[in-house]
This record gives structure tokens, C-alpha cells and sequence, in this order.
């Protein structure tokens, strides 16, 4: 069983502050070190592997961009720099702990906000899955890596002030490359009822790009539908596993909603990978043609200001400095 840190317990120089979630190879905590507060997110025993690969891919992209829904890795220690300390390790209680520290975001997981509401609004569910179809793509262009485990336990999500979902990926899946999967760290880490049916069958077609459609398509059915494409409460992972294989969502109950966007969405949870979308950014484009683009978001007000202010601030001191010259 994996150590859950309590409020007030340390992490080297990191004060626990409250548990966020338990997911099924690491914990995530709000914290704080120093004045800072930050995302902390643990390894549990034997899946610090895992996290040490997520960092090091997350630097990778970080050469590239700082893409929006990907979080902002911090050094691991105070002064540190991020290249080289990517995640931290440090003895508690007698055991290694491994660790990964995050620019801290206020918002809440998919899974707490779908219990609350278990059916958000079309247009919301379509926009979150097309931001997180765009940080999917970017780790496969950039990284060449697959997600292939989209679970809402892992989605983390901040509302605007203009009450759009900003979706986070605080965890980025299984990270295989689309020849090389380790099946071993699927069947225990990997959520079943989000994972592709080729990746549990391993026989079932060839895992690649298309692999990520199926979690997007999943997703997004469960968002629509108002109940996962598969049941898993109180089931065991290979019964889940057998219900992903073999069986196929209900047909969606939304008559608000064009036949065509049922076809996609459908069409993205295909058993046969060949039968589902190209990749990820096939599936957003045909969604943003039904929804429409993703809004930006717009800048805070004192921003604004903030900016207006320093200009001005720059102007009377340039003009000052003018006239002390020219009185001189």
C-alpha cells in the first residue's frame, strides 16, 4: 500500500497542505515550499519509473513550447535547475520517495466535476476534449509518445472567468512509443475502462495514433452520454477489461445533438483501430467543424492596467529626466 501523506507532513522542503487524488501509480497533492504553492505529485513504490520518464518528457517538450494543457514542471529542489533536477528523491520513514513538483493551478479533476454533474454541456465536453486532443498531438509530434490512458481521475480542470473548462493533463498516461508497449505496466496501472481494446487484447490491432482517438472518443461519450461507455464500479479489472474487448458502448441517447456528431463520436470508439479516425488532430478538426474553435481566453483586466500603468510610469520618468537635462 502506498504512503498518503497527511497536512503538516514534510517532503523534504515541501509541506504537505491537503491530498488531491490517489491515482492508481501516483498521488497528488496541493503543497507548499518556501512561499510558493505548489502541485506535488508522488510516486507510489515501484512506479517511480514512470514518473521519472513523465519529467523527463515533459523537459523534452519544453524545448519546443510550454504548451497550455500540459502543467508547468518546476525544479525539484529550491534553486535547482530543471534539466538537471527534474523530480526529486528523498527518504521518508525509511522509504525512497520519488516526486515531481508543479506550477500550482486551482481547478478540479473531470472525475469530482462529472459526479457533481455527470452530463456538462455539449459545447463544454466538446471544447475540453479538443484542447486535450491538441496537448495529445503535441506529444505525438514533438515526443513521438502515446497517451493511451485518458481516465478522468487524471484530468484536471480550471474554469475561466468566463466560465469555460481549462483542462489540465496532470498525468500523461502511459507514455509507450507506438512500438513498444509495456503491456506488463497496462494490466496494473492502467485504468481498463479507458484504455484502447488493442492495447488489453494485444491482439486486437496495431496500437499507434489511433489508440489516443479511442480515449478521446471515450471520453468524450461519457461527458455526452452522462455515464462511462463502460461500467466499472464494483466490477474487477478483467471484467472491465473483457467488457472493452468484446462489447461496445450504447448507442447515444442525445437527440439534441446531429446525427453526424453521433457518428463521430461513435466512430472514435471503434474496437478496430483502423475503423476509428486517423490520429487525434483528424478527430478535433471534425469536432471543431460541429462546435466550433476552442475560445481563447481572454486576459485579465489588471493586466491590462498593470501594463498601461508601467508605460506610463516609463513616459513621466523619460520626460523628467528631459527636462532635469534640459534645466541643467
Amino acid at each position: 500500500m502506498p504512503t498518503i501523506f497527511d497536512f503538516g507532513e514534510w517532503l523534504g522542503d515541501i509541506e504537505v497542505i491537503r491530498l488531491l487524488r490517489v491515482l492508481r501509480h501516483a498521488a497528488i497533492y496541493e503543497a507548499q515550499r518556501g512561499q510558493e504553492k505548489v502541485l506535488l505529485k508522488v510516486a507510489h513504490p515501484g512506479c517511480q519509473d514512470q514518473l521519472r520518464l513523465e519529467t523527463r518528457i515533459l523537459v523534452e517538450l519544453l524545448q519546443h513550447e510550454q504548451h497550455p494543457m500540459l502543467p508547468v514542471l518546476l525544479p525539484a529542489y529550491q534553486q535547482a535547475d530543471l534539466k538537471q533536477r527534474p523530480y526529486g528523491k528523498t527518504v521518508f520513514k525509511d522509504e525512497t520517495k520519488y516526486y515531481a513538483v508543479f506550477k500550482y493551478t486551482d481547478g478540479d479533476f473531470l472525475r469530482d466535476m462529472l459526479l457533481k454533474n455527470p452530463q456538462p454541456w455539449y459545447q463544454h465536453a466538446a471544447w475540453m476534449t479538443i484542447s486535450l486532443a491538441d496537448a495529445i498531438a503535441f506529444m505525438h509530434i514533438r515526443a513521438k509518445r502515446l497517451h493511451m490512458n485518458l481516465s478522468p481521475e487524471a484530468i484536471y480542470v480550471r474554469v475561466d472567468k468566463a466560465g469555460i473548462p481549462r483542462p489540465l493533463l496532470l498525468d500523461l498516461g502511459l507514455l509507450g512509443e507506438p512500438q513498444s508497449i509495456d503491456t506488463n505496466w497496462v494490466e496494473q496501472y492502467g485504468v481498463p475502462s479507458y484504455t484502447p481494446p488493442e492495447l488489453l487484447a494485444r491482439e486486437g490491432g496495431a496500437v499507434g495514433f489511433a489508440s489516443d482517438v479511442y480515449c478521446l472518443g471515450v471520453l468524450l461519450y461519457e461527458m455526452l452520454a452522462g455515464h462511462p461507455a463502460f461500467p466499472f464500479e464494483q466490477r474487477k479489472d478483467a471484467d472491465v477489461r473483457q467488457m472493452v474487448i468484446k462489447g461496445l458502448p450504447e448507442p447515444l441517447n442525445r437527440t439534441d445533438l446531429a446525427e453526424d456528431i453521433h457518428n463521430i463520436v461513435h466512430l472514435a470508439v471503434s474496437r478496430v483501430p483502423e475503423q476509428r479516425h486517423q490520429d487525434v488532430r483528424v478527430f478535433a478538426k471534425l469536432l471543431r467543424t460541429r462546435f466550433g474553435e476552442v475560445p481563447p481566453e481572454k486576459k485579465r483586466a489588471w493586466n491590462r492596467v498593470f501594463i498601461a500603468l508601467v508605460i506610463l510610469g516609463v513616459v513621466l520618468t523619460s520626460v523628467w529626466i528631459l527636462l532635469l537635462a534640459l534645466l541643467g
